[in-house]
């Protein structure tokens, strides 16, 4: 993981690196929540693999790191609801143009994704 600034409007991206996965995060000061929420986002777009899965619509991948950001959030007691709800549903709306929706894969994904980012945080924490 590595903090930059970031030109194309985005507060953070997941991109291949020579080692695999790169999380980059832009944080701006004073924002320590939406900077908790991107780098939930990012690493929930690595552990799900979405830059090696050619068969998922970005729609899709975008509603999973989302979903499961939201999922860990509020574990944690942090309200991502109203962002998180906008943005899932616009990517959701991408995805249904394309044909897809959000299935039970997907949300099985997402679960699995969520419950092993919580665990990792809270041993971590300790």
């Amino acid at each position: 993981m590595e903090e930059s600034t970031i030109d194309n409007g985005a507060r953070g991206y997941t991109a291949h690196s020579g080692e695999g996965q790169k999380i980059v995060v832009m944080k701006i000061p004073g924002e320590d929540v939406n900077v908790l929420h991107t780098l939930i986002h990012e690493m929930s777009h690595a552990r799900l693999e979405h830059l090696y899965r050619n068969d998922l619509s970005r729609g899709l991948a975008e509603s999973e790191a989302e979903l499961s950001t939201y999922l860990v959030g509020a574990h944690f007691g942090f309200d991502f609801r109203e962002d998180s709800a906008a943005y899932i549903k616009g990517w959701i709306d991408d995805a249904k143009k394309n044909g897809k929706g959000l299935g039970k894969e997907n949300l099985d994904r997402v679960m699995n994704n969520a419950r092993w980012l919580i665990n990792e945080i809270i041993s971590n924490m300790t």
